[in-house]
Parts: C-alpha cells; structure tokens; sequence
C-alpha cells in the first residue's frame, strides 16, 4: 500500500511527540550524565544510554522497542566504593484516541544487582495542543508498576516547545514520579537543532529531587527518520 503525504510528519520528532506516520522508521540514541550535587563526602553519579526503534503501524499507531544501560558509580572521597550496571528492555505502542490525545502503554524488564529479572508495565495519556505555529504544549499522566513491585507510580511530564524560528526549538519540560516511598521531580531545558526534516539534535540541561537529594543532569539525544521513498502525494 502505498504511503500518503498526510501520513508523514513534516518533521521528525522528538520523544514521544506526534506520530510517525504509516510504514516510518525512527531511530533514537540518546546519552545522558548525572551527579548528585548536595553532599560532600559521598559524590554519586550515572551515565546512562538509551537506544530505541519507532514503527509507524498505522498513521495513528506506533511500535516502539528500546534498551537502556546504566553505569552508577558511588565515591568516597576519592576512591570509588562500588559501580553498578543496570539495563532494561521495553516495548510498547502509542495509539491515538482522539485528535489531541493519545494512550500509551510498555512492558519492560530489567535485572537487578544479583542477577535477578524483573518486570514493569507503564500506561500513560498524551495530550498533545499545537498553541500557535511556533508553541506546542504536551502533558502526560500514567501509573508506572517499576521492577516487580505491586504499588504503582504516578507519572506526570509537562512540556513547552517553542520554534524560534525553524531549524531551532527550545524545550522547556517538568516531569517526575510519586510513589509511597518518593517523589521525584526533574525540570530541564533543551536546544533542538534540525540538520534537516529527518535527522534532529537535542541537547539538554536539568535539575532533580528525589527524597530531598538534589542532582544535576546533561543530555544529547539524537532522532534519525527512514521515510519509505515511494509515496503518493494527494
């Protein structure tokens, strides 16, 4: 069958933004570091990587698989004391509801430090408003079962993206989780830089709290679009 033009964003996008359009490819990579900044005799870190494929089913519908691996390192003073890695394996689809909104769902599983498999399921609602032709807000809210555990999370992300002008955006985002046991909460603000409407950069920087310990962040992530060569322009 063949792909329409109304079936292919105009641009490639960033995280879970629109949809990628019927029979698209979208591949994600993205690093990140972060540092725990409020204490001065044990200094924490992470480098994480992330790595994900994006399947337009349908112009309303999307497969994503990902993996990510994490390294966490714990100092004191000057020695390290332990060095962890942690990966995880999620898949799941995006499906449109209605004209701003979307349902998203996952399933993950990861290992814990003695070897152990562990699952999670993620379902969250995407509301996605195009304010004017250079701001886009978009608000997310799920319930995240993390690593087996039977309690689940509240998950919240809003999100402002201004085009100032085109190939630039500036990303302005607020997200965490709340749970029993913590509440999480991130605020960061990104550069996005479009090579061309199918290759993007983002570069973030960010703050975080979690259980009144405070950490800093930085990010780049990178978003690569395979659009099918033979479509059809209505």
């Amino acid at each position: 069958m063949a792909v329409t033009a109304q079936d292919i964003q105009p641009l490639v996008f960033s995280g879970g933004k629109n949809f990628v359009g019927k029979d698209v490819i979208q591949l994600e990579y993205g690093v990140n570091f972060e540092r725990q900044i409020n204490r001065i005799s044990l200094v924490d870190q992470q480098l994480s990587q992330y790595a994900l494929v994006k399947y337009g089913i349908l112009h309303n519908l999307d497969f994503s698989i990902s993996y990510n691996y994490a390294r966490e390192q714990i100092f004191v003073s000057d020695q390290m004391r332990r060095s962890n890695g942690l990966s995880n394996v999620t898949a799941g689809f995006k499906k449109k509801l209605g004209k701003n909104f979307s349902l998203q769902s996952n399933v993950g599983f990861s290992k814990d430090e003695v070897g152990r498999t562990l699952g999670s399921f993620q379902v969250f609602t995407i509301s996605e408003h195009n304010i004017d032709s250079f701001l886009a807000w978009e608000n997310n809210l799920g319930l995240n079962w993390a690593n087996g555990n039977p309690q689940a999370n509240l998950m919240y992300l809003s999100g402002l993206t201004f085009t100032i002008p085109y190939p630039l955006d500036i990303i302005l985002e607020f997200y965490g989780q709340y749970g029993r046991e913590a509440w999480n909460n991130y605020a960061n603000i990104g550069l996005g830089y479009y090579f061309n409407t199918d290759l993007m950069l983002e570069a973030y920087a960010g703050y975080g709290n979690t259980l009144n310990q405070q950490s800093t962040f930085i990010s780049l992530n990178f978003y690569w679009r395979l659009v099918p060569t033979r479509h059809t322009e209505k």
